[in-house]
């Protein structure tokens, strides 16, 4: 059985990492697959959304690493990281179609990352967040200390990660990090249901947008008003834009084409 499993339902590619006897930890296989399904996705998108889940009761335990592959990769990890989950999370970002995580269980280390590189995160009750790096001597890695740095601020951030913190998914909820709490038993149909409406969304727009915020977050204002005036410019010329324009004058919902 595939560490992965895809599935295209019409414009939405769902991704369910598998291997449920093992919380969904981040083998080599795992990884690869990511990278190849999001790589594809970014040449030669057949997708106008995503939406990563997991198969069982966890979301992504993290790196699945024993003792002696550890060790054994300690003078290599530097590369591998380059190669491997800072890859998968620059993809992640990259991608200019909207991504939604739907965490059902524990997101740790590397599967902690995985979430925050989503655009969207949908969680249920159970579900609880793992920045246990320190707690193995080992820094943060895959974007986490950026990622969470600009979304919780460096205090917070910096509580997580030396004291090897963990957040429930309430927690996560009040500090923005998760979209919204859905009862685990309805949230993998939520989940795709929001992936779905974004799918048939005006596609061009929302990754103009997407873009724009992730661009905010590291740029001055300046930078930030001169890329959405380009932007605008490209979303004005889209037929969406055209298709949104005239359902609104007609009091109509309007029929998104992706172009």
């Amino acid at each position: 059985m595939s560490d992965v499993l895809v599935n295209l339902d019409g414009d939405l590619l769902i991704l369910t990492l598998n291997r449920p006897d093992k919380l969904n930890a981040m083998s080599d296989d795992m990884r690869g697959l990511l990278l190849h399904e999001l790589s594809a996705q970014l040449k030669a998108p057949t997708a106008r959304a995503i939406l990563i889940t997991g198969n069982g009761p966890g979301f992504c335990s993290g790196a699945d690493l024993d003792l002696e592959t550890i060790f054994a990769r300690r003078p290599v990890i530097e590369n591998q990281i380059l190669a491997g989950v800072n890859q998968l999370v620059r993809l992640l970002r990259e991608l200019p179609v909207p991504v939604i995580a739907a965490v059902n269980g524990a997101a740790a280390g590397a599967g902690f990352s995985l979430a925050l590189a989503c655009d969207i995160i949908m969680a249920s009750p159970s579900a609880k967040f793992h920045l246990s790096f320190a707690r193995i001597g080992a820094a943060l890695d895959g974007g986490a200390s950026s990622m969470l740095t600009h979304r919780i601020g460096a205090g917070r951030t910096t509580a997580l990660a030396m004291l090897g913190g963990n957040l429930d998914a309430q927690t996560a909820h009040d500090l923005g990090l998760v979209y919204k709490l859905v009862d685990g038993d309805v949230l993998q149909e939520e989940a795709t249901a929001l992936a779905k409406r974004l799918a048939s969304g005006p596609t061009l727009a929302l990754g103009l947008i997407k873009r724009e915020i992730s661009t905010a977050q590291y740029s001055t204002l300046d930078e930030a008003l001169r890329l959405e005036a380009a932007c605008q410019g490209r979303a004005f010329a889209s037929d969406d834009f055209e298709e949104g324009v005239r359902a609104f004058s007609e009091n109509r919902k309007p029929q998104f084409s992706g172009k």
